[in-house]
């Protein structure tokens, strides 16, 4: 096929759920070192990192004083090195810098590595072949939120980091390396031999959207850490400070969620719409994920409880006020084709 950007969304959206799309991911990648740096990853991210082993990747919430959402971002722990990649900031360095100062931290280095390093994510179910051609070892052993130092191929020995690591529920990894090393371009020459192809924003925004996967600010914006539905990426109940703990720990039990709901295609109503049960307001459309082509819209409403559920029939308004039905649903919407492709198959 050809290596130029598939036209539409439909083809990118393809590429993930078929063979394997590549993208660009996060807005900030920093890196630390340092004896304390671990005292620096518990003040800022949301998630205990005390017993984090290394060779790990996981995905964390960075609050904010209020404990709003600041950003989320993914936490790839090594020997000597922890890599944090922001979702949606590019002003992480400056943070991590102020929690080091806060806490009097003397022995860390924290390092904005966005001018040097390159990030690339490529997922699918023929994802893992790509990672396979830069592993020494099988590749069913690097396993779902593992992570290791690979040498790149073609870049003179030079070295960058692989962690097993996805969001739309397929197999997924990201690799970190250096800036000039050809990595990103390698990937994306690989995925082409496979048919496989660029994935954009708009794509990314459906598949993430049918498995739940949290999209940071989309999903977050103007809810708590509960209502938005990301409990999973905090530890609660933590004894220790960290940003935004105390505003956590004092907050009230929310009165609304977030639920998946799915309507005919070309239905589904704009974000901010209301929604309605027998006639009377429980909730608005939070999230759209339009994909051209499918038989089903899906989008993520943000509903008072107990409406926020699978099972039950809604109804939302058009732009010119006609009414659709929706229908929640439990996650995932779809079954990924990689729940089927074994590794190394």
């Amino acid at each position: 096929m050809s290596s130029a950007t598939p036209e539409t969304v439909a083809e990118q959206y393809a590429h993930l759920r078929t063979t394997v799309g590549v993208y660009t991911p996060g807005a900030g990648l920093v890196a630390l070192g340092g004896l304390e740096r671990g005292e620096v990853l518990s003040g800022a991210l949301a998630r205990d990192s005390e017993y984090v082993e290394p060779d790990t990747a996981r995905e964390t919430l960075i609050l904010d004083e209020d404990a709003g959402v600041w950003d989320a971002v993914t936490h790839i722990e090594l020997d000597d090195t922890s890599w944090l990649l922001a979702h949606s900031r590019d002003d992480l360095a400056g943070l991590l810098e102020k929690t080091a100062a806060d806490a009097g931290v003397q022995d860390v280095e924290i390092t904005d590595a966005a001018a040097d390093r390159v990030a690339v994510a490529f997922e699918g179910p023929k994802s893992w072949r790509i990672a396979a051609d830069l592993l020494d070892f099988e590749i069913s052993s690097l396993v779902l939120h593992g992570a290791t130092t690979v040498t790149l191929p073609g870049a003179d020995g030079a070295e960058g980091v692989l962690a097993r690591i996805g969001t739309t529920g397929e197999y997924g990894y990201l690799l970190i390396a250096p800036a000039g090393a050809g990595a990103a371009e390698w990937v994306a020459a690989r995925a082409a031999e496979l048919d496989g192809g660029p994935a954009g924003a708009e794509a990314l925004l459906r598949a993430r959207t049918e498995v739940r996967h949290p999209q940071i600010p989309a999903q977050s914006e103007g809810l708590t850490v509960r209502e938005a539905g990301l409990e999973w990426l905090v530890s609660w109940g933590r004894e220790d400070e960290f940003r935004g703990g105390e505003a956590l720990a004092a907050a009230e039990e929310v009165g609304r969620g977030l639920i998946t709901v799915l309507a005919e295609a070309g239905q589904a109503p704009a974000a901010g719409s209301p929604v309605e049960a027998g006639g009377r307001a429980v909730g608005t459309v939070h999230l759209v994920a339009p994909l051209a082509g499918t038989d089903q819209e899906i989008a993520l409403a943000l509903l008072d409880k107990p409406f926020d559920v699978p099972g039950l029939e809604l109804t939302g308004r058009t732009a010119d006020g006609a009414a659709v039905t929706l229908r929640t649903a439990a996650s995932p919407v779809v079954i990924p084709q990689s729940w089927n492709e074994r590794l190394g198959a």
